[in-house]
Parts: structure tokens; C-alpha cells; sequence
């Protein structure tokens, strides 16, 4: 076994003597001061990065407009704009081999468990 540390001892009774002289309210302010210094401290970094995070966005948002082609093809001459028919039919004879797949599909009722 461990003998008891005189220094340990002598620290303890000066604690004691000294706390026992303490008003309620001094006691009070230095527990509140003791629970502050404990409390783990807020993250501040967050707050920091907020405008560096904002200037990256825009700088992203700018970029990607250059870098992605305009939506607008100017007319080749000679070349006539295609019709809402002759675009459908396009956009079918693609998609022949998914429409015969989707015919083809069990449906489900609403009345069948799944």
C-alpha cells in the first residue's frame, strides 16, 4: 500500500481553511468561474470561412458558365430548322428497343401485393 503524501495532506486542510472563509456569493462567482473555464470553446472557425466558401461558389459558378457551350447554334446556310413531327420521329426510331422493353413489362395493379 501507498503511504499518504504529507504534501497532499497539508494542501487539502489549507483548501479547507480557506473555503471555509468564503461568502455564499464569492462561492458562487468562483463556481460559475470554475464551469465557464471547463465548458469546451466554441468552434470560431466556421464563421471565418463563410466569405472565403462564398468567393470559391462564385468563382465556380463563373467558371463552369465559360467552360460549358452556349445552348444557341447559330444556322448553317441551307439548312432548314427540323419539325416537331420529323424531331418525334427521331427521338423514336432511338428509343425503339426501350419501347418494346416498356410494352413488354408486367404492370402492377394497384390491387396486386407486390
Amino acid at each position: 500500500m501507498s503511504r499518504p503524501d504529507p504534501t497532499h495532506e497539508r494542501a487539502r486542510d489549507l483548501f479547507d481553511r480557506a473555503s471555509d472563509r468564503l461568502d455564499h456569493g464569492m462561492a458562487f462567482r468562483l463556481r460559475r468561474a470554475r464551469e465557464a473555464a471547463l465548458r469546451p470553446a466554441p468552434a470560431a472557425g466556421g464563421r471565418r470561412l463563410w466569405p472565403a466558401g462564398a468567393a470559391a461558389a462564385s468563382i465556380l459558378a463563373v467558371g463552369l458558365a465559360w467552360w460549358i457551350p452556349s445552348r444557341t447554334v447559330p444556322d448553317a446556310p441551307g439548312t432548314m430548322p427540323l419539325a416537331s413531327e420529323e424531331i418525334e420521329s427521331l427521338v423514336m426510331a432511338e428509343d425503339a428497343e426501350l419501347y418494346a422493353w416498356l410494352a413488354e413489362a408486367p404492370v402492377a395493379s394497384p390491387g396486386e401485393p407486390r
